[in-house]
């Protein structure tokens, strides 16, 4: 008889209920945290390297830089983001230069199951 009454009384006990839930939820939160943290990293990355190739286009057409400077100045511009992790080209003709950036990015948190970095390809053109 005192085990039902052990097991009546235990089911109405409300203590540790918040320790509870916490563990409960608190796996998806910090998920939810890591990732936004994640793809925030990610658009800066994005963001730095269409703006290191932009602006050394520009300077290479104002200041009619040669192809290997304009190079140099897209790799020191990249430096915040490991410039050794990124491959820049450049290709000038009669009309225009280009100069395109490439990357892989390695996410600190998993996406999905079915991927954990991202290439990412930038181009910038500007005519002479």
């Amino acid at each position: 008889m005192s085990m039902f009454r052990f097991i009546r009384r235990l089911r109405r006990d409300q203590r540790g209920v918040a320790a509870v839930e916490f563990a409960l939820i608190a796996p998806a939160f910090f998920g939810l945290i890591m990732s936004v943290i994640d793809v925030g990293r990610y658009m800066w990355v994005l963001n730095t390297m269409q703006y290191a190739i932009d602006d050394s286009v520009r300077a290479g057409v104002i200041q009619k830089l040669s192809n290997a400077d304009i190079k140099k100045h897209a790799v020191e511009a990249l430096r915040p983001i490991s410039s050794s992790s990124v491959t820049v080209a450049v290709v000038s003709d009669v009309n225009s230069i280009t100069v395109t950036a490439t990357s892989s990015y390695q996410f600190l948190f998993p996406i999905c199951a079915f991927t954990d970095g991202a290439t990412i390809n930038l181009r910038t053109e500007m005519p002479l």
